[in-house]
């Protein structure tokens, strides 16, 4: 049974969210525990040590934050020492709200994504105020380092922007596993947003594919955990989109023509939600230097 399922960026909702749609937690290393959360078919993740454990990203509402952390305490009585958000959106961070007093942590851009007009429009959809939304209480650049205790520790980076441009990575080298957030999906194809950097995921996935070895593992945000052959293999068809993508924008090819006009190596459903952010990505890059005419 799949760990997720597909990921679905905005849900219309015309009830309140369901507060506790958790799915059982599943060991995929020692002390590495996932769960499923509905309805978005998140994973949701707990990394245990002798001392301290972490949560990796926490549900799609702060009802479902809540339920996530009362469901930690049928694993473990380890103290929570963070909460790591993988990225702004709804299913991965607005669940932060469950965890008062524990330290929450995300990128840099998470914090005035969260206080956006369009988290806001999110939060009212899936059933709730805007102002129940909590931010993160410490802010990543690059990286940073959690001991837990016995020897294990979580490495948390920013290799680069990719799905969002606030994508963490978190590494537990004794388990020989990365927890990847949406930069990996095996339920479904990648899905790019209006938030994504088409052009700038394949050499994001290039930093992951360099962390991993032929035994490592990586729980993607959404389905099963996969194999490094599986993310270089992902990464080749989000380079192809990124490729076809500027062709298109050199062609002078609108959004509107691109499904036609185009050959895609990823589903064109899930490239849509993207594909004018990074068609203007293309068209406002460096120009290429020309000769002086005198």
């Amino acid at each position: 049974m799949a760990l997720g399922q597909t990921e679905c960026q905005s849900i219309a909702v015309s009830t309140p969210f369901p507060a506790a749609k958790l799915g059982d937690w599943h060991a995929v290393a020692q002390g590495v525990h996932v769960l499923v959360a509905e309805p978005a078919g998140v994973n949701l993740a707990l990394v245990v040590g002798s001392d301290r454990a972490v949560v990796v990203d926490a549900g799609s509402s702060p009802a479902q934050g809540r339920a996530l952390r009362a469901a930690v305490g049928s694993v473990t009585d380890r103290p929570l020492a963070a909460v790591v958000a993988t990225h702004w959106h709804h299913d991965h961070a607005f669940g932060l709200a469950g965890f008062a007093g524990v330290e929450t942590i995300a990128h840099e851009s998470v914090r005035p994504r969260l206080a956006s007009a369009a988290a806001a429009e999110e939060a009212d959809r899936l059933g709730f105020a805007a102002t129940e939304l909590a931010l993160p209480t410490r802010e990543l650049a690059l990286a940073a380092a959690l001991d837990l205790g016995g020897g294990r520790r979580v490495e948390v980076v920013h290799l680069g922007r990719g799905h969002t441009d606030g994508d963490l990575v978190l590494v537990v080298p004794d388990a020989d596993l990365v927890l990847a957030g949406d930069l990996v999906e095996s339920a479904g194809p990648p899905s790019y947003g209006a938030d994504s950097w088409a052009h700038e995921w394949p050499a994001t996935l290039d930093g992951l594919i360099g962390l991993m070895t032929a035994t490592t593992r990586a729980v993607p945000g959404h389905g099963s955990p996969v194999d490094r052959e599986f993310v270089f293999e992902q990464r080749g068809r989000v380079a192809a989109v990124s490729g076809e993508i500027s062709r298109l924008a050199g062609l002078g090819v609108s959004a509107e023509q691109a499904e036609s006009r185009g050959t895609w190596a990823l589903p064109f459903d899930a490239v849509r939600p993207g594909l004018d952010t990074a068609l203007a990505q293309v068209r406002s890059g460096p120009r290429r230097p020309t000769l002086p005419l005198a």
